[in-house]
């Protein structure tokens, strides 16, 4: 009789509880950038901030046929403010490609000719960065450097001068950096 009414009171205490806790939004970039629940974080995103970040990303993809780590960092960040109802406005969140990552920059056919047919892992990604509001950057340098015409990108990434002038711009006008 005990052992009944223990479990009676636990299943009541289990379901007051899972119905007190509100399930969390959905991501901001769905299918990339997997967040995990942490309870009674010592510190999390501060809605009252607004996050002007740069990303540095210039290491090549750990697999060919994978979404790039980096990006797959960026989309982790979006989503982790996201889950406290933090929008960044469009532009705030910066990617700065460059060196050996530079090759998820390229759109669908140009990547296939590069790569025995291959198909660009990143291309959804970018598009889905681009449609929350990232800005992705190619370095201009890094795309003379690998013989890549502007025709030959993903039409999502935008080209500067170089890598190194955007990243030190942009934390002058007071972005946070956050590398590879």
């Amino acid at each position: 009789m005990i052992r009944l009414m223990m479990a009676v009171f636990l299943a009541g205490m289990t379901a007051a509880s899972a119905m007190a806790a509100p399930a969390p939004p959905p991501p901001v970039i769905s299918g990339f950038g997997t967040t995990a629940e942490v309870v009674d974080p010592y510190l999390s995103p501060d809605p009252k901030l607004r996050y002007r970040v740069v990303f540095d990303i210039s290491q090549a993809p750990k697999a060919a046929d994978q979404v790039h780590q980096g990006l797959e960092k960026v989309a982790r960040f979006v989503n982790l403010l996201g889950h406290y109802g933090i929008r960044p406005q469009a532009g705030d969140l910066v990617v700065v490609i460059h060196g050996q990552a530079a090759f998820v920059t390229l759109n669908a056919a140009t990547f296939g000719k590069r790569f025995a047919g291959a198909t660009n892992p990143n291309i959804e990604i970018i598009q889905k960065l681009t449609d929350a509001g990232v800005s992705i950057r190619l370095c201009g340098q890094s795309m003379a450097g690998l013989g890549f015409k502007p025709a030959e990108l993903n039409p999502n990434i935008k080209v500067d001068v170089a890598a190194i002038t955007t990243m030190a711009t942009l934390q002058l006008q007071g972005f946070a950096l956050i590398p590879q």
